[in-house]
């Protein structure tokens, strides 16, 4: 079991946790990926093990820009609607998007988040669960459904719609006609954020994130060893999990090669592209291969 720390629940405005109990999540995870991932296990806990070091990652990358995106959204959202504003995140690995959005509205005013609807889609139940045990904690009100965002059977209509790191896992060829379907829940005056890495094919970058998440395996490691995190059960199995996951992004189906490449699919999109910032960011280093890797942060609105 992860060591209990009292301070482990913040605050959700809290700047520097964002309401995040990042061992806790690392508990809840180790209990529920066995039982209900199909074939993500591995994915989803080094996702939550990696953030319960510390050590910026996945979500990190431009979380201070999200933040500042979604708070400018909401404010404008919150006073333009009388009734509920329906916040939507599709695709969630843990708790970081929802713990983001959320710490974001809240900013805003303290009636805020009140104002506000969360609905959280994912293909696999181990996120959701995981979310609906972070807005259990922070009273939001809150509701979830496994969804593939490239077969839905429902609509979820939005205020906000946030993608985060999610179209790498669809096919390319797939990607507009899905992007034509999100962008149809979209109410007038709302938006679509979307964030994703560019990755390119060199193998500079894929030797930077191999060792930037070697090391984070190390640090797992090196913190379970110490008696900093320590695991119910087999700890050899979860850090063997560990390994296995070093490689599994390094085929995903839907990467975007540079920015160009993004731009044109989000320009097509049934709504405005009003905002698209190139974020780098350096992954490796320390004497480790190294790489300044992209990201895109955008914006997109129905006017």
């Amino acid at each position: 079991m992860i060591k209990a720390d009292s301070m482990s629940v913040r605050p959700l405005p809290d700047a520097d946790t964002y309401g995040e109990d990042l061992r806790g999540n690392l508990q809840r995870v180790l209990s529920l990926a066995p039982a209900h991932c199909a074939g993500c296990a591995d994915y989803h806990i080094r996702t939550v093990a990696h953030r319960a070091t510390g050590e910026p990652f996945g979500i990190d990358s431009d979380r201070p820009q999200i933040v500042a995106m979604v708070a400018g959204i909401a404010a404008k959202l919150i006073k333009m609607r009388t009734g509920p504003v329906d916040v939507v995140i599709a695709g969630s690995a843990d708790t970081g998007i929802l713990a983001t959005v959320a710490h974001a509205i809240s900013t805003t005013s303290p009636q805020a988040l009140a104002r506000c609807r969360f609905t959280v889609l994912d293909l696999c139940p181990t996120p959701l669960m995981l979310c609906g045990h972070y807005a259990g904690e922070h009273n939001l009100d809150f509701s979830c459904s496994t969804a593939d965002l490239t077969a839905l059977a429902a609509d979820f209509p939005a205020d906000l719609l946030v993608l985060h790191s999610v179209f790498r896992f669809i096919d390319s060829e797939r990607q507009p006609d899905v992007l034509a379907r999100l962008c149809s829940w979209i109410k007038p005056g709302g938006a679509m954020v979307f964030s994703n890495r560019i990755k390119t094919s060199t193998a500079e970058e894929t030797a930077a994130d191999i060792a930037h998440r070697r090391q984070r395996n190390e640090r797992v490691s090196a913190m379970s060893a110490q008696g900093d995190l320590s695991f119910d059960g087999d700890r050899e199995a979860v850090i063997a999990g560990l390994e296995r996951s070093l490689t599994t992004d390094e085929s995903r189906r839907g990467e975007f090669r540079d920015a160009g490449q993004l731009r044109r699919l989000l320009e097509k999109a049934p709504l405005t592209l009003t905002t698209f910032d190139e974020i780098a960011m350096p992954i490796g280093g320390d004497g480790r291969p190294a790489f300044d890797r992209k990201r895109v942060l955008a914006l997109l609105e129905r006017t």
